[in-house]
This record gives structure tokens, C-alpha cells and sequence, in this order.
């Protein structure tokens, strides 16, 4: 079985807060907790370590800022979305500004986090592109390479081509992963 979940880190300096992130996001079967992480220094080497798809970060920490931290994620190229989590709104413009995906006010609300995850998910499936949606619906139809190709008038070597880099951004392992992770996402 694929494992679809996003993979999460969550950085904050009060253990309180740490808690209840964990609490929270326990309730989201698609989401993987990595770490609680209680310093921006830390922070830093797990989210190398890791590579996460979100980190769920504070503002305001001893050391460095959420918003350091943001532009040390930043320079380093990683695909991570970072998520700040504040009890401060004055903050809003500079985070989006500096890399937000999403800005959310403490206590995190349930609805808002699940609006939050959902829009993630479909920016995740939005990196797929048209050509690579209807390949997928032709695996899900049953058809090989060699017919796809036919189909689609392209040859065998370019949908195999295609296959790879669709079973990579899917994080599937063969066509009957992708197959199931399309029917889950109402891809076919």
C-alpha cells in the first residue's frame, strides 16, 4: 500500500502548544507526525533530515524566528511549505510575504487545519501535469504502455517516461498503487 500521508514536523518553543498540535493533527488519518520540535536551532537539522511536506512553526522563539527559519528553508531549496502557527495576527503580512503556505491563529482551529490540509493536497495533485492525468485514466482503463501510446499517438518509450515521473510525484511504487491512490483522489 502507497503512503500518501503528508509528512509533518511541527516547531514551537511552548510544550503546551506542542500537545495540543499533536492532539490536533492526530484526528487527520492522511497526516504523518514526524517530530515536535521545541527550537527554531533543532528545527533546522530535522527538517533537513526529514524533508517534510509541511512544517507547522511559530513566529515568536528564543534564537531564531519562524521567519529566520522560513528563509533558512528558503535558501536550501527544500520543497517543505511551512504553515505558521501564532497567537499573534500582526504578523500575517510578513509571513506570507516570507513563504507562507498558510497562516493560522492559536489555538488552531479543527475546520480551518482541515481547509488548510485539503488545499495542500490538491496543490500536491495540481504539480500533475494534463498529459500525466490522462495516462493515469488510461492505467486505470487497463491499458499498457504500447496501447497508451497508440492511443495518445506517443511512443511506448515516452509513456513509460511518463509512468516514472508519475509514480514519483504520486510517491506510488507500480501501477497498482497508482491505480488505487487514483481512485482514492478521484482521479479516474
Amino acid at each position: 500500500m502507497v503512503d500518501n500521508k503528508i509528512k509533518v514536523i511541527v516547531v514551537d518553543d511552548e510544550q503546551r502548544a506542542l500537545n495540543r498540535m499533536k492532539i490536533v493533527l492526530g484526528n487527520f488519518e492522511n497526516v504523518e507526525l514526524l517530530e515536535l520540535i521545541d527550537s527554531s536551532e533543532a528545527a533546522f537539522d530535522a527538517i533537513l533530515k526529514h524533508e517534510p511536506h509541511l512544517v507547522f512553526m511559530d513566529i515568536e522563539m528564543p534564537g531564531k524566528s519562524g521567519l529566520e527559519l522560513a528563509e533558512d528553508i528558503n535558501k536550501n531549496n527544500l520543497d517543505t511549505k511551512i504553515i505558521y502557527i501564532t497567537a499573534h495576527n500582526h504578523y500575517a503580512i510578513k509571513a506570507i510575504k516570507n513563504y507562507a503556505f498558510d497562516y493560522l491563529l492559536k489555538p488552531v482551529n479543527i475546520d480551518e487545519l482541515k481547509a488548510t490540509l485539503e488545499r495542500f493536497k490538491t496543490k500536491q495533485l495540481s504539480n500533475l501535469s494534463k498529459r500525466e492525468f490522462e495516462i493515469i485514466r488510461l492505467i486505470g482503463k487497463g491499458l499498457n504502455s504500447k496501447a497508451i501510446g497508440e492511443t495518445l499517438f506517443i511512443s511506448r518509450h515516452t509513456v513509460d517516461t511518463y509512468r516514472r515521473h508519475i509514480l514519483e510525484k504520486t510517491g506510488c511504487k507500480n501501477s497498482a498503487e497508482l491505480i488505487s491512490y487514483a481512485t482514492r483522489n478521484n482521479l479516474i
